[in-house]
């Protein structure tokens, strides 16, 4: 069975079962983050939130069609799969976050484990990714417009392996973009501006979604920490953000908006310029690569400005910016 072959009522009502589902696990997820060595959340708090945004994830996968693609369609186990697989994922991140804000750094107890569960599931499964690792995506622009898509037969063959490739892949692309930028950090601000922890994050966050859309949340990351930044100084008049979750936050709208990202803009004329088609291309993937890259490095040199804004203290006065150590 289709997501869209769902009625409206029982696509409501699995969805609010979603929602559910991360309420109750919610206490499970705080005791774990508990056990690492973080405060422990205020009573209800993580369950909360995890109910929330299970829901969302739900609402968006099974009634807007938020991971569609016509040419990666999944069998009904994998459909439904790769939803409880992305739950897992949004709960990772959430326990990273949560960490990471109380003590700036994301411990391997969390993104270890997650690296491994990634990689295992989509083995096994075969059948979870949002996007193949590769195709001729030229030829997939024609099939929107009524052509032939081209699939290559080791990945209909395959399949494991296929979930084995796209799964390391984006691993490896997510840690290696991350460790990249924590390099180029280091001469640009004087300094380590991104700890390993951010570095085992992506590459936790990459083996569950493959390496293109890494790339998209490498895009989207500044514009996130913008927002998760302006947010913290006026709702805690916070010195300093740490970048997990920035990172978790563009990894949330590449989830939730994967359908439209990836096939932007829908209408596109045969021969016209579509998202997808960079990734076809050795010479438009390398500009988008490096744009990414450039966005990240840009975000690094934001936060170091906002890292030096005067933080007025509880006395009425100001206080100067403390220097801090990159995240673990």
């Amino acid at each position: 069975m289709q997501f869209n072959d769902l009625g409206t009522t029982a696509g409501l009502l699995i969805v609010a079962t979603a929602g559910l589902l991360g309420t109750v696990l919610g206490p499970c997820l705080d005791w774990y983050v508990v056990r690492l060595g973080a405060d422990r959340p205020r009573r209800g708090w993580m369950s909360i939130v995890l109910g929330l945004i299970w829901l969302m994830l739900g609402g968006a996968v099974i009634l807007a069609g938020c991971q569609r693609i016509p040419y990666v369609d999944p069998d009904t186990a994998g459909r439904w799969g790769r939803l409880g697989y992305h739950g897992v994922l949004m709960a990772l991140m959430l326990a990273a976050t949560w960490y990471d804000l109380r003590h700036t750094e994301i411990p391997d107890g969390i993104t270890v484990p997650g690296m491994l569960f990634g990689l295992g599931c989509a083995t096994l499964s075969g059948d979870l990714q949002m996007i193949h690792l590769w195709m001729d995506w030229n030829p997939v622009a024609e099939h929107l417009h009524g052509g032939d898509v081209v699939i290559p037969e080791w990945i209909r063959e395959h399949r494991h392996w296929h979930g084995l490739a796209w799964s390391a892949a984006g691993l490896a692309c997510g840690g290696g973009l991350t460790w990249l930028v924590r390099a180029v950090s280091g001469m640009v601000l004087g300094r380590e501006a991104l700890g390993l922890g951010d570095v085992t994050l992506m590459a936790m966050i990459g083996s569950f979604v493959g390496w293109q859309p890494v790339l998209f949340i490498f895009l989207l990351a500044p514009f996130c920490g913008l927002v998760v930044g302006l947010l913290a100084r006026v709702l805690t008049n916070r010195p300093f953000v740490p970048y997990g979750p920035f990172l978790a936050a563009a990894a949330t709208v590449v989830l939730l908006a994967w359908r439209w990202i990836w096939l932007f803009p829908h209408n596109a004329p045969r021969g016209g310029f579509a998202v997808r088609n960079l990734f076809g291309d050795a010479v438009s993937l390398a500009i988008l690569s490096g744009t990414s890259l450039a966005a990240f490095c840009l975000l690094l040199v934001v936060v170091r400005l906002y890292g030096a804004i005067p933080v007025r203290g509880h006395g009425g006065g100001q206080q100067e910016t403390p220097e801090l150590p990159p995240d673990a």
